[in-house]
């Protein structure tokens, strides 16, 4: 088995969340928040592409919205929405086989991260979108303060360290501001960018006594050292962006 394959298959492994039966993979809150932000900026029953639909659990949530969804994914098995058109897609590749200008909403929910070139993602899904059209995407949010932490204390980045990046099919780093900086430079408008789901509460029973006086005060002084960072970002397990084509 090839290392990208690896990848795939470790990435969508059993997480123990579940919408509607489906399998969730993302974390705790992800999806929900997700899909909230969506409607915040797009009204059904617009016309959707979703990307890297997976399990089709977001897809349900779409469709539960009043959305009409196309979906994409590049390894797809036991697609469970039948009157959901499936399109077997590279997204690493291009140009994309839709028509152009075809969709109100495109949404990419913790995709950009496993792309090798987020650049070319996001000119092709400015090609696919209505003019004033509306994309979503999430990326892990690397500036948390277990990822910080994780900085200080090991050198490696949450969802990036080693033994963890190619296992979980991820190749692109994003932190807010450079997922930011990266769609003004091809040619997108930032309409919205929040910092979504949980993670787990970091005093968990068990851990010595010393690691569960020691974190909240390493997260104190991280909370001071990095004003430029968002305070919203601490806790939250990915960041999503709202954008739309630039007139």
């Amino acid at each position: 088995m090839s290392e990208h394959e690896a990848g795939r298959v470790t990435h969508r492994a059993d997480t123990g969340l579940y919408y509607e039966g489906l399998p969730i993979h993302a974390a705790p809150g992800v999806h929900e928040d997700a899909v909230a932000l969506l409607l915040d900026h797009l009204r059904p029953p617009a016309r959707i592409l979703e990307l890297g639909a997976g399990s089709g659990a977001f897809t349900k949530r779409l469709l539960d919205a009043g959305f009409d969804v196309e979906a994409a994914d590049l390894y797809p098995t036991g697609w469970p929405h039948e009157h959901v058109p499936l399109h077997v897609v590279d997204l690493n590749a291009g140009p994309w086989p839709f028509a152009d200008a075809a969709y109100d909403g495109i949404v990419a929910v913790e995709v950009i991260e496993h792309l090798e070139n987020p650049s070319s993602f996001l000119r092709n899904a400015r090609r696919h979108l209505r003019p004033g059209g509306t994309l979503l995407l999430t990326a892990p949010n690397v500036v948390s303060l277990a990822s910080r932490r994780a900085l200080l204390l090991r050198g490696t980045l949450a969802f990036f360290g080693p033994g963890v990046l190619f296992s979980a099919g991820h190749r692109s780093i994003l932190p807010w501001w450079l997922l930011s900086d990266l769609l003004r430079a091809e040619g997108w408008d930032l309409v919205e960018l929040a910092f979504i789901g949980g993670q787990p509460f970091v005093l968990l029973p068990g851990r010595p006594w010393w690691k569960r006086l020691a974190t909240p005060l390493v997260d104190l002084a991280l909370l001071a050292v990095g004003r430029s960072i968002p305070r919203e970002a601490a806790l939250a397990a990915a960041v999503a962006v709202v954008a739309r084509p630039e007139a």
